[in-house]
Parts: structure tokens; sequence; C-alpha cells
């Protein structure tokens, strides 16, 4: 009796805690501060000194650009640009500064731990950390560069790891090294299939989140573009976005050389890539915009819009997912702050639950034939729709209790759900595809 208890208390409050979740996009309001020093040789001539930078939590308006402070607080502090994560059990926004993981409340702004990071197996980094949703872990990669004193040589390593928010430790679950190195493209988790992927430059490489092995590498190959970056993974359909930036350079006439490249101009377009082969799909028709886009900014997905989110440095600029055309683009205004880093959203992968379970020893291909369901937009108000790999001839909706409360028959993969009649809280979403097989999604109901 009185594990029933503890159960039925859990779950009451899981409901309240995942009720306060919301899809904004949140990130790193970053304001530094100058003053001006005279020329040691000409007292006339003033230079701009760099002296402070303070950081605090804020969110973006996604219709004007203007950037809001999540509560009263600066902290004086500098910033990894390596990771940042959102929790959206706890509603916090975890990033890498001042030496050590801290981890912010959404609510106020306040900080709920900073703790120094540590490996206990040697001396690391932890970069390119994300939050995955299917397990409430953060996970990145460990990066070390020891000596090597028979070649004499600094060899890069790489470990999948994962870090305790509350301890700082660093946990490496890959049991050798990865890779060298890794490049400022972005990062991605895939709850489904529990894998996470970063970019070498070249290569897209996915690791097994269940024991650290190589589970997928595949050339990056852009048919019309040299770069896919700040690409991120879409709870909404199970794909990996991102920008893909062609340069076009001329070469000039030089007083010591023959000639210089310089840069003319650069076209940046979204695009989607296929995590087996590598192929990078282009999806816009020409370039969103004409120059640039800032890696310190991030990348972001509004899965109920199916927009995908960039930062060019002084604007934040929407692009549609489907028809890949621009849908906005708005310059940063701020309440008070200079740049607006690492921005991130929940992307409604809270309703994600594992297909695979336990390490694999086969890889991408093997598994395709498993059934992905998503769930968007999560959470909702009024209407959820459920979108299939496979045909579904059920789908059933479950309370916190299991307490059926929607049965419905179906013959489609694409099917739509009125729930504007649930009472707010967290429920359960099963989904019965004409083979037999059952899937079950967590919804939040607002």
């Amino acid at each position: 009796m009185k594990k029933q208890i503890l159960f039925l208390l859990t779950f009451i409050l899981a409901i309240d805690a995942s009720a306060q979740i919301s899809n904004s996009l949140y990130g790193i309001v970053r304001q530094n501060y100058y003053s001006y020093v005279p020329d040691p040789f000409d007292s006339t001539i003033l230079h701009q000194q760099f002296d402070s930078a303070t950081v605090r939590i804020g969110s973006v308006d996604l219709t004007t650009g203007f950037v809001s402070n999540v509560g009263p607080t600066a902290y004086a502090s500098g910033i990894n640009l390596t990771g940042a994560a959102l929790n959206p059990y706890d509603n916090t926004y975890t990033f890498i500064g001042a030496g050590g993981l801290n981890v912010l409340d959404l609510n106020n702004g306040s900080i709920v731990s900073q703790v120094p990071l540590f490996n206990p197996i040697a001396p690391s980094y932890f970069d390119n950390f994300r939050f995955n949703n299917a397990d409430s872990t953060l996970y990145g990669l460990a990066r070390r560069v020891p000596y090597n004193p028979n070649t004499q040589q600094y060899i890069g390593e790489l470990y999948l790891s994962k870090a305790n928010t509350s301890t700082g430790e660093i946990t490496q679950i890959s049991p050798t090294s990865v890779g060298q190195g890794y490049a400022l493209a972005g990062s991605a988790i895939d709850p489904y299939q529990m894998v996470f992927y970063y970019s070498t430059g070249a290569n897209l490489i996915g690791l097994d989140l269940y024991n650290g092995s190589v589970y997928s590498s595949a050339p990056i190959t852009v048919g019309n573009g040299i770069n896919f970056d700040n690409f991120t993974y879409s709870c909404a359909d199970t794909g990996l976005y991102g920008l893909v930036r062609q340069n076009y350079f001329s070469w000039i006439p030089d007083p010591f050389l023959d000639s210089i490249q310089v840069l003319d101009s650069a076209t940046v377009r979204l695009g989607k890539i296929n995590p087996t082969t590598g192929l990078v799909t282009i999806i816009s028709p020409y370039s969103v915009v004409l120059g640039g886009y800032s890696l310190n900014g991030g990348a972001a997905i509004d899965p109920n819009t199916m927009t995908y989110y960039f930062s060019t440095g002084n604007a934040l600029v929407g692009v549609d997912m489907i028809s890949g055309l621009k849908v906005s683009s708005n310059i940063y205004t701020f309440a008070d702050g200079l740049y607006f880093d690492m921005m991130r959203n929940f992307e409604s992968c809270i309703s994600a639950v594992p297909i695979r379970i336990g390490a694999s020893t086969v890889g991408l291909n093997e598994i395709k034939n498993e059934n992905r369901i998503s769930v968007f937009p999560n959470p909702s108000k009024n209407t959820i729709q459920i979108n299939s790999q496979k045909m579904l001839s059920r789908v059933t909706i479950t309370d916190a209790f299991r307490k059926l409360v929607i049965d419905l028959s179906t013959n489609e993969s694409t099917t739509n759900i009125d729930i504007s009649d649930l009472v707010s809280g967290m429920y359960f979403v099963n989904s019965t595809a004409i083979d037999g097989s059952v899937k079950t999604n967590k919804l939040i109901k607002e």
C-alpha cells in the first residue's frame, strides 16, 4: 500500500512540474563593458579596452526580436560557446562559464547550481552538450589532448560522456576515443534511437548513447555548398536540419604576391541531412540571407509552426522547414544586453520515448524498420497531430494513472486528435500500427 501511495505522489508532482513548460526560445544575454585608454605614444589617441562582461538568461520575442531578461540578476562571467541545454522537467538552462557548469532557473533567472567540472579519469573539457529528454541526461564530448612521449606530439581524444549538474562530475561512456576533434557545427540527440550526433566538418558522426561506440559515420555531401552548420534535431519529424553555406571568392592583385583571395559574398540556405548517408538535401530554393550566420547564436526549431531559427549576429531569422523560404527576420533589441547567444528551446522532445532499447551492434541501417512516431505540438492546448512511419489502426490516450480518456480508430499514418476537453497535465499517447506494434509518447496538455 505504501508503494502505491508513493507512486501516485510521484506522478502528481511530475504533472505539476511539466505543466509549466513553455515553447519559448531562451539564450544567454551578454553585455560587454569597455573603457578608453590613451595611446602610449600619442595621448590624443584613445584605444578601446575590454574591461568586463556580464551574462544572464533571456528569451526572445519571435515576432519582434526583442530580447527580455529572465529575472533581475546578471553574473560577472564569461561563457563557453560549445554547449547549452534546456531541461524541461525542472525548467532550467545549463551552460559553461567561469570554469564550471552553471544551471539557471528559467522562471526567475536565479542560480540553481554552479559547480566545477571534473573528470575522474583525466582532466578534460565537456563540449557540444545536449539534454536528452528520453532519459533526462546531459550528454556531451569529453575532450582532452594528452602528450604522447613516443611520437612527441599532442593527439586529441574524444569520448561520449555525461555530466552530473549537481556535482560537476563527467562520466565517460565511450571505452576508447571516438575521434580527435570536432567542428563548431552543432550537435543533436535523436531521443528515439538514442544517438548523439556531432560533426568533424567532413563527416557526421553518430555515437550510441548506451555504450559510447560509433553508431554511424558518413561523409557530409552537399550538392551546392561547402558547409553544413548549426544543425539541430526536429522532434516533429525526426529530422536533422542545418544551414548550407556557399562562399564566393575572387582574386585581386597584391603588391607583394601575385594575387590574394578575398571573400566576395556568401549564400545561406536551409538543408536536411540523412545521417545514414551524409547526403544533404537543400530545401531553400534560394539564399535566405546574404552574408552569413553566427555559430555563437545556435539554432532552434519551433515544431508548432515548423520553423527553423538561427542568428546572423544582429538579427533572428526564421525559415519555413517545408518550403525553405525565409518567413521572418527581426533585428535584436535588448532590455539590457548586446549579444544573444546559444539559443535553445524544448522543441517538443519531451514526448520522446526510446524505440531502440539497449546498445546496438548492428548500426543505423539494420534498424530502419523500427516505427518512429511523433506527437506535436507538445505541449498542446487544443489539437495534436500524430505522425507515424507505419499505417496506424488505433490511437488511445491515457492519463497519468493510465485511465483511458480517448480511444480512436484510424487507418492513416497521420492522425489529428482534439484534446481541448482534457484537463491540464501529463498523458500518454499509445499508437498501434497495423502490424500490431505499439509506441507510447508522453503528452503535456496545457
